[in-house]
């Protein structure tokens, strides 16, 4: 059998075979621009500002994504033969074009860097893709009629495909999108919290008589494990305080940007679009291609060189990392932020691009409203929840009040402490 390997940090090397019409299929929307495309595009964004080698792309990630859901497919297939077989193809395209609508810089913190009043829409972008680029579409459609509008009703979990399609790739609790970033951004952020035993829950799924994605009783222990490693993740590495502190200079950057209109100095058409748009769907297809890392990393180069000291000082910062500094706000405590903009403006900055408040979110909700289901040994089904004590106090423990930070110059924070 004719195999393509990639060597692969999780999995120590990972293949797709010719001769297998899902993967094959995988192979050939590999080779198109939109996911080498990906190379370009963080995985993890300013992660590398405290991991230093947390610097790989969404490109690494979507092969394994891919990986997981072709091998997941497969172990289905054997108990639901004509039912899989239907769908297998899309589940493994659409595995490996789920992240083609990210942006740079840093995928989900570009969402925020550019549209802070708009919830993130990659996926939705990703679907503009799939259907309007050429090559794409062709390639989908040549492996199987109606491919292009299969693939993205799966990653618009849309009612007209059975629910085990999409909950293969987004579900509650674990997924192979959620299975695969756990394993990869821990070992290239340096720390063992996002290991587990991903090879025992791949051996442990299967389709229930309503057509769910479920996990059977007897390897609860190994989703258990996959839950503690992805809290860990959250806790330790994506909601560290230095990461978002460091997200709020993007934000800053792009917002003088705008407030400074065209004179600020350089800016290509790509650019100029982008921060003329209000709402990513204003983006054309085109522009989307071209923000990589590469092209804004260019930008900030230039503006540290631009005549207004607030713009050329703040992408100066995240070319040196010289960080915001962060102040943890206490339960109750109302006055504080006054008194750190008092503290901001009083160390010759000013507050509105100095200034920030950051905060934990609610890492384990979407398990809460589409928890994946368990088939207990006489055969009831019961929310994943509900399943193990410790899945049900990691529930509870993200539903508390998050963690919140005011984000200034080190200046300020020593004047307001």
């Amino acid at each position: 059998m004719t195999k393509t390997e990639f060597a692969d940090v999780a999995h120590q090397q990972i293949s797709f075979s010719s001769e297998v019409r899902s993967e094959n299929l995988v192979l050939r929307l590999i080779e198109t621009a939109w996911v080498q495309r990906l190379r370009d595009v963080s995985q993890t964004a300013n992660t590398k500002l405290v991991y230093m080698f947390s610097e790989h792309s969404r490109f690494g990630h979507s092969l394994g994504v891919a990986y997981l859901a072709c091998a997941l497919v497969g172990k289905l297939q054997v108990h639901n033969p004509e039912e899989v077989q239907a769908y297998r193809m899309a589940v493994c395209a659409a595995a490996l074009l789920h992240d083609i609508g990210h942006l740079a810089p840093g995928s989900h913190t570009a969402a925020k860097t550019w549209f802070p009043e708009s919830p993130d829409q990659h996926e939705a972008m990703g679907m503009r893709i799939i259907e309007n680029d050429s090559t794409i579409s062709k390639i989908l459609e040549e492996a199987q009629p109606g491919l292009v509008k299969l693939v993205k009703a799966i990653l618009d979990e849309d009612p007209s495909v059975p629910a085990w399609t999409w909950q293969i790739l987004s579900g509650g609790s674990w997924n192979v999108d959620r299975g695969n970033w756990c394993v990869v951004d821990s070992i290239l952020a340096g720390v063992s919290y996002g290991r587990y035993n991903v090879g025992a829950l791949l051996d442990s799924f299967l389709i229930t008589k309503d057509g769910q994605l479920g996990l059977r009783e007897n390897r609860i222990d190994a989703m258990v494990h996959f839950a503690v490693s992805r809290h860990a993740m959250y806790r330790q590495v994506y909601q560290h305080r230095v990461i978002m502190a460091a997200d709020t200079l993007n934000r800053a950057i792009v917002s003088r940007a705008r407030a400074l209109g065209s004179g600020f100095g350089f800016a290509d058409n790509t650019m100029k679009m982008v921060l003329a748009a209000k709402e990513p769907i204003e983006l054309s297809l085109d522009s989307v291609f071209k923000m990589t890392e590469s092209w804004w990393r260019y930008h900030l180069t230039q503006w540290s060189q631009s005549a207004d000291s607030i713009l050329s000082d703040l992408s100066l910062r995240t070319l040196n990392r010289v960080l915001f500094k962060t102040v943890r706000i206490k339960s109750g405590d109302l006055s504080l932020f006054e008194k750190a903009k008092e503290a901001v403006s009083s160390s010759g900055f000013d507050p509105e691009y100095y200034l920030h408040r950051v905060s934990t979110t609610d890492m384990l909700s979407s398990d809460y409203h589409q928890p994946m289901l368990v088939q207990m040994e006489d055969g009831n089904l019961i929310p994943v929840t509900e399943a193990d004590p410790l899945l049900a106090s990691l529930g509870k423990e993200s539903l508390q009040l998050p963690r919140e930070w005011l984000v200034m110059p080190a200046e300020a924070k020593r004047l307001l402490l």
